[in-house]
């Protein structure tokens, strides 16, 4: 009785190699997970500005809460320098690029004057506060690609990044696309 245990299971297993496992263990496992894509430096600034705008969204209805646009100009800066890192200011400089390297297009000469004239209404109104993150929402493509510069030049400082940004600007690398009823 004790031999017939261990034949009965080299049987088995003789039985087995003789007959196989079956189709479904003929094909190997070809399921391989592969690991997310690594975001582009692209990518990687689209997601700053999303957080940008996130928060502006948040400055904007606490503002509407309260009936209280004042903030909204204070806020704009905080949130930049916050998420982004920027010196106050910065932004503006990024729009004055863009303008003077284009200053011989007259369909973008023609939307910075129209963005102009109803920012100078909305002022003139006392509304301005509560469009003004529509207004510098127009720019955000160029904030992107400042960020998207910094990125890929990670150790260059800001005069740099800024002569970067303005050569992207030249080879139509970013550009920006003005409300039509701002």
């Amino acid at each position: 009785m004790r031999f017939i245990t261990p034949l009965i299971a080299l049987m088995l297993c003789y039985a087995g190699l003789l007959t196989g496992c079956g189709d479904q263990m003929q094909q190997p496992v070809m399921d391989v997970i592969s690991p997310p894509p690594q975001p582009t430096y692209l990518d990687m600034a689209r997601e700053k500005m999303d957080r940008v705008n996130q928060r502006r969204t948040t400055a904007q209805q606490q503002a509407e809460a309260i009936g209280d646009f004042s903030t909204i100009f204070i806020d704009s800066e905080t949130i930049f320098k916050e998420e982004l890192g920027f010196r106050k200011g910065l932004w503006v400089e990024l729009v004055e690029i863009y303008r003077d390297e284009n200053a011989d297009n007259a369909k973008i000469i023609a939307g910075f004057n129209n963005l102009q004239e109803a920012f100078t209404r909305r002022l003139d109104d006392n509304i301005l506060g509560m469009h003004y993150f529509d207004y510098i929402g127009t720019f955000d493509e160029l904030i992107i690609e400042y960020l998207r510069l910094s990125y890929v030049h990670p150790n260059m400082q800001e005069t740099e990044l800024l002569e970067q940004f303005r050569q992207s600007v030249k080879d139509d690398k970013v550009s920006l696309v003005f409300p039509d009823n701002f």
